[in-house]
């Protein structure tokens, strides 16, 4: 599978929680699993090509997949994808998941009066 360089890919992805309206929607997708768009648009109140813009922006960044069935698009979460996105950033910025033993990066720094030693 080829993979872009992350640091292409990371703003993206970020770039589609950076929006109340997308995280209004994100928040609802997490509470329903599956919502089509003609639904999102009632439950926030917003028209149905507003709405696909928003689901636009977040398939774009890889946060929501979403499935046709006839004239309706289906939206749900792509949890897998954002846990990969986090993994990323986590990577390129140094940050290690905790392991026994060892503490995690910022409890390194606060130990360090805020100086990262390696």
């Amino acid at each position: 599978m080829f993979l872009r360089d992350p640091r292409k890919e990371i703003p993206d992805h970020f770039l589609a929680f950076a929006n109340p309206t997308r995280l209004r929607i994100l928040q609802r997708l997490g509470e329903m699993g599956e919502v089509n768009v003609t639904e999102l648009a009632e439950h926030l109140h917003m028209s149905q090509p507003r709405i696909s813009w928003h689901v636009r922006m977040l398939r774009h960044g890889g946060v929501i997949r979403v499935r046709r069935d006839g004239r309706q698009v289906w939206c749900s979460l792509d949890v897998e994808n954002i846990r990969l996105y986090r993994q990323r950033l986590d990577e390129m910025l140094g940050i290690t998941q905790p392991s026994a033993g060892k503490p995690r990066v910022r409890e390194e720094v606060e130990a360090s009066g805020g100086v990262r030693r390696e």
